[in-house]
């Protein structure tokens, strides 16, 4: 007992005080965000049977919501469980009491039941100095890599000032094929288990099998004779945006052998020429570089003369470095992990 517990009631939220939730991210956190009105999708992102994954500060004497801090659970295991942060925001417009954030975040772990606490997304000057001084975090930038579309000089997407094409590693190459249906991955693929944060079939089947709000397109990496032709090594999540009258790719997610994804570049070239998308592009921290470069990727570097913009919905012409934080060594994250691929309400 301490002295946020004197004031506030510091627990998950339930069922009955979802739409009292979605109030305080409308007129707390940002007004029109589709979470704060669309209760379809609010429930599909954070209800896990009867749990909501919402933590709350309920003022003991007013009743009011005072802060929240919400999380997503990155598989269904319970003994491998990890989960993203998603929303944190106190009510600066009441005088509450300091540090109420940090004591909701310090507390997310017990009560979700979480193996690992990580994060994607949080800004480099307000959360990042917190999780860092008064919880522990490490943090770090996600590397962004891109390949451009070499048919083609005219970028309407991206601004590019220095065109470096870089040729793929095809000494190797496999076969790239395209999944619609999530029992051809659960029936030929293994997750690995020792990764962090532990994504499993529950996790990939709902987030981009099942997602109500978003397309995805789902590529294989098909396995050598020697390994099995049958046997999924790899696969990659992908998602098409567009601006300006031009398309281009997005890998968000990438499961398996990192080393097979040096092996398939020329595919992804090939994919690139045949749909015209301007260039594609891979948010990634842990990805070893040199099967990066091997596949054709160009890091975009820190104050680069190339623009390869983050945001499409609404779309802003500018470079953006997305930050990770972790509890363990070790972890990997891609675009698409906690809720940096979520919809926006701008596109419903």
């Amino acid at each position: 007992m301490n002295r946020f517990d004197e004031r506030y009631e510091i627990r998950l939220a339930r069922r009955d005080e979802i739409e009292a939730v979605m109030e305080f991210i409308g007129e707390v956190w940002r007004k029109g965000h589709i979470l704060s009105f669309d209760r379809e999708y609010f429930e599909y992102e954070f209800c896990d049977g009867e749990q909501v994954n919402i933590i709350i500060a309920i003022d003991r004497k007013t009743g009011s919501i005072e802060a929240i801090s919400g999380f997503l659970y990155s598989s269904a295991d319970p003994e491998r469980r990890d989960i993203w942060g998603s929303f944190w925001k106190v009510n600066d417009l009441h005088d509450n009491e300091k540090m109420l954030g940090v004591e909701l975040e310090r507390r997310a772990n017990g009560l979700s039941g979480c193996r690992y606490n990580n994060g994607v997304g949080d800004d480099p000057h307000t959360a990042i100095p917190l999780y860092r001084m008064f919880l522990g975090f490490r943090a770090d930038r996600m590397r962004h890599w891109y390949m451009l579309n070499p048919s083609t000089d005219q970028y309407r997407v991206a601004v590019v000032r220095d065109r470096e094409i870089r040729t793929p590693d095809v000494s190797t190459e496999r076969e790239l094929y395209e999944i619609s249906d999530f029992d051809e991955i659960e029936r030929n693929f293994v997750f690995d288990r020792d990764q962090i944060p532990y994504k499993d079939g529950w996790y990939v089947r709902k987030k981009f099998f099942l997602n109500p709000r978003r397309n995805y397109r789902v590529y294989g990496i098909k396995g050598r004779e020697s390994e099995g032709e049958s046997r999924l090594p790899a696969f990659l999540v992908t998602r098409e945006c567009s601006a300006n009258g031009s398309r281009i790719l997005r890998i968000v997610d990438y499961y398996g052998d990192r080393e097979a994804f040096a092996e398939v570049g020329g595919k992804l070239l090939e994919l690139m020429a045949r749909e015209r998308y301007e260039y594609i592009d891979f948010y990634n921290y842990g990805f070893e570089d040199e099967f990066l470069s091997r596949a054709g990727f160009v890091r975009r570097k820190e104050q680069d003369r190339n623009v390869i913009p983050n945001y499409f919905e609404p779309f802003v012409q500018k470079n953006v470095d997305i930050w990770v934080r972790y509890e363990k060594e070790g972890a990997l994250f891609y675009k698409a992990d906690g809720d940096q691929d979520r919809a926006n309400a701008a596109e419903v």
